[in-house]
Order: C-alpha cells, then sequence, then structure tokens
C-alpha cells in the first residue's frame, strides 16, 4: 500500500491531505486537530505533509482557500444567462446558503478560529473572501444601471446587509439544531427585506400587510446591524 502511494503524482498526495484537513478540521476545529491525524486519514506520514504544506496553519489556509475558489466559481457559473436582479439576488443568496450552512463545521470554523486569527487580514484567505463578495455587488451595481434599484444607494451598504443578515442567521444556525434551518425561508426573506427597501420607484415588490409589518421590522434589525458593523471596522 505505501509503495503504491509514493508513486502517486505530487498533484494526487496533495489533493488527499488538502480532503483529509477538510474533513477533520471541519468536525474537530483547528485547535484540536493533530497534523498527524490528518497524515493518518490521507495515508501518508506525517513528515510527508510539511513536505507540502509549511505549517498546519498553512495547510489551513490553502483548505478554505479551496473551499473558496469553488465557492466563487460554482456561483458565477449559475449566474450565466441569468437576468433581473431578483432573479441574480436569488442565485448569490442561495449559493450563499448552500456553501456555508450545508457544511456548518467549516463554517463554525471560517467564523470562530478563521477570523481571528492575526494573519487574516492579510491573508489569501481574506483575500478570497473580498473577491467572493465582489460578486454580490457586481449583482448590485448593474442593478442600479439597470435603473432597478433606486438612486441614492450605496451598493456596498446594501451588500454588507445582506452578508451581514445572512451571518447573523449562520451564528444561530450555529447554536441552535441545524433541523430548525428553513433555508427557502431565509431566501424569501432576505430576498423580500431586500427588494423592499432598494427597487426603484418604477419598480414593485409586492407584499401583504402582514409581509410588511415583518419587513420594516426587519429592515430595523438590518439598519442597527449594519451601524454595529460600521462601528467594528472604524
Amino acid at each position: 500500500m505505501d509503495s503504491v502511494r509514493t508513486r502517486q503524482p505530487r498533484a494526487v498526495r496533495e489533493n488527499d491531505i488538502l480532503t483529509a484537513a477538510y474533513s477533520i478540521f471541519s468536525a474537530r476545529g483547528y485547535e484540536k486537530t493533530a497534523v498527524s491525524e490528518i497524515a493518518k486519514l490521507a495515508g501518508v506520514a506525517e513528515g510527508t505533509v510539511y513536505k507540502y504544506f509549511e505549517s498546519k496553519q498553512d495547510l489551513l489556509a490553502q483548505v478554505i482557500a479551496r473551499f473558496y475558489k469553488k465557492l466563487i466559481e460554482s456561483t458565477q457559473t449559475s449566474l450565466i444567462g441569468i437576468t433581473g436582479l431578483e432573479n441574480q439576488l436569488r442565485v448569490v443568496i442561495s449559493r450563499h446558503i448552500d456553501g456555508f450552512f450545508e457544511d456548518i463545521g467549516l463554517y463554525r470554523l471560517l467564523l470562530q478560529e478563521v477570523r481571528p486569527l492575526d494573519s487574516y487580514p492579510h491573508s489569501e484567505m481574506h483575500q478570497l473572501t473580498r473577491q467572493y463578495s465582489e460578486i454580490l455587488l457586481t449583482v448590485l451595481e448593474e442593478g442600479i444601471v439597470q435603473g432597478e434599484i433606486k438612486p441614492g444607494i450605496s451598493p456596498q451598504t446594501i451588500r454588507d446587509m445582506i452578508f451581514g443578515c445572512l451571518e447573523h442567521t449562520g451564528w444561530n444556525v450555529l447554536a441552535l439544531n441545524k433541523a430548525k434551518f428553513d433555508r427557502e425561508r431565509l431566501v424569501n426573506e432576505v430576498i423580500s427585506i431586500t427588494l423592499g427597501g432598494v427597487l426603484a420607484p418604477t419598480k414593485s415588490y409586492a407584499l401583504d400587510a402582514d409581509k410588511q409589518s415583518s419587513l420594516d421590522r426587519n429592515l430595523e434589525r438590518l439598519e442597527r446591524l449594519v451601524n454595529t458593523l460600521e462601528r467594528n471596522n472604524t
């Protein structure tokens, strides 16, 4: 078995190690994972891991980078041929939920262990996070150009509201039983809240009285959340 593995191409071995690291990091977290566990699952010696990755943190960075690259590619691919602000928002929000909330272990890793790293702001992980958020920003900027979003609203603010809402929900998903999570309801509510607040006067997004009341409450919550995010970033 070992002799066969030594003849495997470098790319195959590297992929095996990354796949093993992804699985264990997601299940156990970064701090509780030993490189020896990753090596065992990948079917290689622990020393072999360090031939491909400088450190455990470098391995973590490559796992997260690979996740974001796949998410960016899948989101961009899903947007091909999709027109209209509402339809494009539905694609981006749905892909975000599928990408993050369906692998709750990885999402916990990102929020609780990756972002607090001192190296994160200057890392490839952070650069890819920004690149990913640019997809939504592009959708919103196109909505402004097409006259779907009323003038005077910053697309960056709308983007931050949407991702802020989804992240806040993500924390709730982490804290509560995942079985209580209603994916379709979340997608529809975020779209309703967003479109209800930003559509140009010539556009309409029909809401009944109950939804309008809920929308007003949620808008107030989002405004408070954005204010909090802006204070934290200053």
